[in-house]
């Protein structure tokens, strides 16, 4: 599992996103407090933002969060008004390299999965392969569950929760041909102008996931709660989310 998180509002410096905040993402990756599984984020972190041509940008580190010597520099420097980020628990067998670490971009979109698909080598990744144009398919670089889900959601069209929800129908329908299979599906999306989000799971509970409509004048989809403040609400599960600034 991961813990993610998005920003959509004002202009937000990267540190008051990432590390500034008591319970923040960066603090979630030693200290988080409702994993379904593992008990630390160390298998690197990552940020997305949209660069000022409009293009996805993204940062990357297979260091974990409280070690890349890079945090300081880019929190003090980076103001957006849209962030997406993740610090990641690698599942097993899925290699902690540059290639599988979150978030991803591609199509103008970024995405973050938090979760697994249990068994994805041996059961869906064939499946999801088969499913995708050569176009996309070639794009993708690491042997994760989260890239395979993202590609999918850049093979659907419409709007991004039309998309969110035409992924996860596939995909439930493929899980539904294997026995006891489970798999966990909070996902963030965007296009730069708009978030979506899902929470949802397949044979298991659905991981955290809340949502507050005005942290520091914007919204924050998160894993976590950043703070105690009232107004961050759990997402229910089975629930797709549109934010737009």
């Amino acid at each position: 599992m991961c813990r993610i998180a998005a920003y959509l509002g004002p202009a937000c410096p990267l540190r008051d996103f990432l590390d500034a905040p008591p319970h923040s993402l960066a603090r979630q990756s030693w200290d988080a407090r409702e994993m379904a599984s593992a008990t630390v984020n160390a298998d690197g972190w990552g940020v997305g933002w949209y660069a000022d041509d409009g293009q996805p940008a993204i940062y990357r580190h297979t260091l974990p969060v409280w070690a890349d010597g890079n945090v300081d520099a880019l929190g003090r420097s980076l103001s957006r008004p849209l962030w997406v980020g993740n610090v990641r628990s690698a599942t097993p067998g899925l290699g902690t390299d540059h290639a599988n670490t979150q978030p991803f971009a591609g199509n103008g979109l970024i995405f973050a999965h938090n979760g697994y698909i249990q068994h994805f080598a041996h059961t869906l990744r064939a499946r999801v392969r088969a499913e995708l144009d050569p176009a996309i398919e070639q794009t993708i670089n690491g042997n994760t569950d989260s890239e395979y889900l993202f590609a999918l959601v850049r093979q659907q069209s419409g709007s991004l929760v039309e998309r969110l929800r035409a992924t996860l129908d596939l995909v439930r329908a493929w899980l539904a041909e294997h026995d006891d299979l489970k798999a966990l599906l909070n996902i963030i999306v965007t296009d730069g102008r708009e978030l979506a989000a899902v929470r949802s799971a397949f044979n298991t509970p659905a991981p955290s996931l809340y949502i507050h409509e005005n942290w520091r004048g914007g919204f924050v989809i998160a894993s976590e709660a950043f703070d105690t403040d009232p107004g961050w609400q759990a997402v229910v599960p089975e629930r797709f989310v549109t934010l737009r600034a």
